[in-house]
């Protein structure tokens, strides 16, 4: 499928969660917006020397099944922006994935996966060339090359017969499912990264602004994807590219490339 190479800012909400049984988060439903999680992962990074180094790191993302609480953090003067509470993921797999959120980008295993936040209201989302940066701040079939979680987590909610949210998808859209590059198969030496550290301290981590011209980010598209009805050379994409790297460093940082799926439970 030809498209265009873009960078696409794809904003999503900020809200942390909480804990909602005891010391668990039950999976998410649809009667409550998406919203993030602070986790204790076990992966792969690369760091400010461009060293790669594998262990415990610490992340903000979207999961939206359930987890169970490590521990309650102490942000630093009661700041809104860092987290409150550490998680640890897993999932249950259900007979039914009606009204529930499904997770989407998807971190975890080989490669991250964007398989269709904004994409029926956004058709341009569908027709990203590769080599194309996507800024998270089908009828074809994905059995063999993607991970059971993932089919668990992110297509099986969308199947169920309830309304998605807007900006999701129900199993009457038409999708496009993009994989990411990785460190030891990049794309004009671009991979897939996520903020981390191999740290969490008592008070976990910010979450990096980043600061780029409004062309590419702009902080009042709240919700609004950007970007993707614009072509741009694969120089000037690498050279925004190195620019969120280094931000991301300046942080005190290092580029997550990957986090082992979650347990199933």
């Amino acid at each position: 499928m030809a498209g265009s190479r873009c960078f696409v800012q794809l904003s999503h909400p900020g809200r942390e969660h909480q804990p909602d049984c005891g010391l668990e988060k039950t999976w998410n439903t649809q009667k409550h917006g998406h919203a993030r999680k602070f986790m204790q992962l076990h992966g792969q990074w690369i760091d400010e020397n461009r060293n790669r180094q594998s262990g415990d790191l610490y992340a903000w993302g979207e999961w939206e099944p359930e987890s169970e609480l490590v521990r309650a953090l102490d942000p630093p003067d009661d700041d809104w922006l860092h987290p409150r509470w550490l998680w640890r993921p897993y999932y249950v797999p259900k007979t039914s994935y009606e009204g529930l959120h499904n997770t989407d980008p998807f971190i975890f295993g080989p490669r991250f996966l964007y398989s269709n936040c904004f994409q029926p209201s956004k058709p341009g989302l569908r027709q990203l060339d590769e080599g194309s940066v996507i800024a998270f701040g089908s009828s074809k079939k994905v059995n063999g090359w993607t991970s059971c979680t993932f089919l668990d987590v992110t297509i099986r909610p969308l199947t169920g017969d309830s309304p998605q949210p807007k900006a999701c998808a129900s199993a009457r859209d038409r999708l496009r499912l993009y994989r990411g590059a990785t460190p030891d198969d990049p794309v004009g030496g671009m991979f897939s990264f996520f903020p981390a550290s191999p740290e969490c301290g008592d008070s976990g981590f910010k979450r990096p602004a980043i600061d780029l011209p409004v062309e590419y980010i702009n902080p009042r598209a709240f919700r609004a994807p950007r970007g993707f009805r614009r072509d741009r050379t694969p120089d000037e994409l690498r050279g925004v590219w190195g620019l969120l790297v280094e931000q991301v460093h300046e942080a005190g940082l290092v580029l997550g490339t990957f986090a082992e799926l979650p347990e199933r439970r």
